[in-house]
């Protein structure tokens, strides 16, 4: 056998692994969260997905929508507009057209943590308008946060919750340029929970960015 020879062979050998591994069925990972748009042709699987009000959804693109992808399905409310539930929506939220991308890091964020906090989609679906549309909300500091700060930016952001709007669920993502410490965290948590009734629910989502002196 010579030199050549087994070149060739291992040459082989690697081409019928490659040709393998292409016929093999390839598990991608679901995306945790997808905004659709009715002009799509075909539609992703996602965990959570979300259409824009505003965008000209009617009855049958969202029949379509939900054949396609099956998922809990979320509207977003960016004007006065408004639209019929039917039964593929599972819940509303009210929010700004510049604040869309960011409604769905908030899900992004809260889902990515599940597995620490034991948070489902169905937990998820309770909070954000299954009888009543969500708002969200959103405040920020700046400078390096202590538990003062932090507090003071709670607060300012639960002052921001319209008055008879219910708080009973609530989704809170954290976004900062470090990894909160548990000090921090705990700053946070007890913040929240001095301004909501006992029997509320918080989902928490916590992430870091690459802006400095942000939280």
């Amino acid at each position: 056998m010579t030199v050549d020879s087994i070149f060739k062979d291992k040459q082989t050998i690697k081409n019928d692994i490659n040709e393998k591994c292409k016929d093999e069925l390839q598990i991608e990972p679901i995306p945790l969260a997808t905004l659709y748009t009715p002009q799509s042709d075909s539609y992703l699987l996602s965990e959570v997905g979300f259409i824009v009000i505003e965008d000209g959804w009617d009855e049958q693109s969202l029949l379509n929508l939900q054949q396609q992808v099956g998922c809990t399905l979320f509207a977003l409310q960016t004007t006065d507009k408004q639209i019929d539930r039917f039964e593929v929506i599972d819940g509303i939220i009210i929010c700004k057209a510049d604040e869309v991308a960011q409604v769905i890091t908030v899900f992004e964020s809260v889902l990515s943590d599940r597995d620490k906090v034991g948070i489902d989609v169905n937990d998820i679906k309770r909070s954000c308008g299954a009888e009543k549309p969500a708002k969200f909300i959103q405040a920020r500091v700046t400078g390096i946060p202590d538990a003062e700060q932090i507090k003071s930016t709670v607060n300012h952001l639960l002052n921001q919750i319209p008055e008879g709007l219910s708080t009973q669920y609530m989704m809170l993502d954290i976004k900062s340029d470090h990894k909160l410490s548990l000090d921090e965290f705990f700053s946070i948590t007890t913040a929240v929970e001095s301004r909501i009734s006992d029997d509320s629910e918080v989902f928490y989502g916590n992430r870091m960015i690459d802006k400095p002196d942000h939280c």
